[in-house]
């Protein structure tokens, strides 16, 4: 009878056994405190797992009971826990429904300008820490007590901090323990007005309010609100990470057709896939909207040098160094949990470049219709070149050597301007030299080597001049016939 198990401990997952009990359906709910099971209604309908399980514990219970469905509605923030009850839904093979919490009004997609007053945006508390102890004033932290211990690493912090946590014996415990007592402990459960929040600030003079982005169940806006209403800084730590599902009242329908036998089919969100042009010479030649889809992926592919130069500008995603398809998409099949994902390409994705066969690659999975793939082209080594000649490429026959069969001679018979990308095998000194042995030593050659990084150089000249020059096996270069090509020749800086 009983083959649903939701993992709670929030504000949804009380009404989701809300719920159950009102209707009739018997549920497993797990918690992990005594606190979390004390919200909930007693009800023959619910049955309560009362302790935190790792992936391992979850499988277990998973089959032991012999659950069906699993809908996890723990806290946006208990990532590590949504990991695991993945994992072990994954491995028992049972269906799994993220149940998501709805972002504050106004902050769906970052606009943190819907309140009004100062406001620090940080990745993580650590990083709140660090901020605080350079400052002076008081701090009110609301994040929780697991992670209050960070605080106390602050000068003076004694002084300083003031706690506001969960009025439980063991939460309270723990808090003066570690040195958090008196009037700097605040016991309360929330969530609370502005009214109250800004009678909190005044009464400890406080000049810094430290909360997460909890939504409108964590009390979030009016924390806020009366922060700016005070005129103190509040510092949000964002959420860990971009989730996927389905939204509360979503879940009650799953919960209502489970027990009519007439569950309602709810598509799951597509896997976001961006195909990235990183450019010439990676995060400066990146276009914006790249940029924008890069911070937003849980993970990214592509070559070690071009990881290295996005590394610190996206510290949270995962970094795998694979760019074919035959490796990353054996990876995404195991990794499900990662649903916002990048792949980096050198150069522009529409110019000889992988991003085409891995859209051919992702729409020919079995679950090819579970990808949302965009893609984001870079600045081209055409574009660029053409850019540092001054000079246009609108009739350039752009042709590649790279690991490819081209008969440049023929090619530049047809088109006066010919742009080709070179490899170890079709040098500069071997083109130069067929140049000069078909009649086309008269030509100009702008060959162009680690566009846009900080030794880059552009080398003009005939065929003759060079030969015996040596360039970088991955140059590019532009041929003109001489009706096209200005009697000037040079080494550009």
């Amino acid at each position: 009878m009983c083959k649903i198990l939701i993992f709670g401990g929030t504000t949804e997952g009380r009404i989701l056994a809300e719920y159950c009990h009102e209707h009739g359906i018997h549920v497993w709910v797990s918690v992990a405190t005594g606190y979390g099971e004390m919200v909930l209604p007693e009800s023959k309908y619910l049955h309560i797992h009362k302790s935190p399980m790792n992936a391992c514990e979850m499988e277990d219970f998973i089959r032991e009971k012999e659950i069906d469905l699993v809908l996890d509605a723990t806290h946006p923030y208990a990532a590590v826990v949504s990991q695991n009850i993945l994992i072990a839904c994954r491995k028992a093979e049972i269906r799994h429904m993220r149940v998501l919490r709805e972002t504050s009004e106004g902050f769906e997609e970052g606009e943190h300008e819907a309140y009004d007053g100062s406001s620090l945006w940080v990745d993580s508390v650590e990083d709140a820490v660090l901020y605080l102890n350079k400052q002076a004033g008081n701090v009110l932290v609301t994040t929780g007590s697991k992670e209050l211990s960070s605080y106390t690493s602050m000068d003076s912090w004694e002084e300083r901090v003031f706690a506001r946590v969960l009025p439980t014996l063991s939460v309270i415990s723990a808090c003066e323990q570690m040195g958090i007592k008196g009037n700097h402990l605040i016991g309360m459960q929330g969530p609370f007005s502005v009214e109250m929040n800004r009678a909190m600030i005044k009464q400890y003079d406080i000049r810094y309010l430290v909360t997460k982005e909890a939504g409108n169940a964590g009390g979030f806006p009016e924390k806020m609100r009366a922060a700016a209403e005070c005129g103190i800084t509040a510092i949000v730590v964002g959420r860990p990470v971009k989730e996927n599902g389905i939204r509360l009242e979503e879940a009650m329908e799953v919960l209502k057709g489970w027990k009519t036998g007439e569950e309602p089919e709810i598509q799951p969100e597509k896997r976001r896939v961006s195909l990235i042009g990183t450019g010439m010479g990676g995060q400066d030649q990146m276009t914006m909207g790249a940029w924008k889809a890069l911070q937003n992926c849980d993970v990214v592919f592509g070559a070690e040098r071009m990881l290295a130069g996005i590394s610190q500008m996206v510290p949270k995603a995962r970094k795998i160094p694979f760019f074919l398809g035959k490796d990353i998409l054996p990876w995404l099949a195991d990794h499900e949990e990662c649903r916002r994902i990048g792949i980096l390409y050198s150069g522009d994705t529409g110019f000889y470049s992988g991003a085409k066969k891995m859209v051919e690659a992702l729409s020919q999975e079995p679950d090819g219709m579970m990808y949302d793939v965009s893609v984001f082209p870079g600045i081209s080594s055409v574009s660029y070149l053409s850019s540092r000649l001054k000079t246009g490429w609108e009739d350039v026959r752009l042709v590649s050597l790279h690991g490819r069969e081209c008969d440049i001679i023929e090619e530049l018979k047809k088109n006066s301007r010919v742009f080709a990308l070179l490899d170890g095998t079709n040098t500069v000194k071997n083109l130069c030299g067929i140049l000069k042995e078909q009649g086309f030593d008269r030509v100009r050659i702008s060959v162009g080597e680690r566009l846009s990084y900080s030794d880059e150089r552009i080398t003009v000249g005939t065929p003759e001049m060079l030969e015996n020059k040596e360039f970088d096996i991955l140059s590019v270069l532009l041929i003109e016939r001489e009706e096209e090509a200005p009697c000037r020749y040079s080494c550009m800086p």
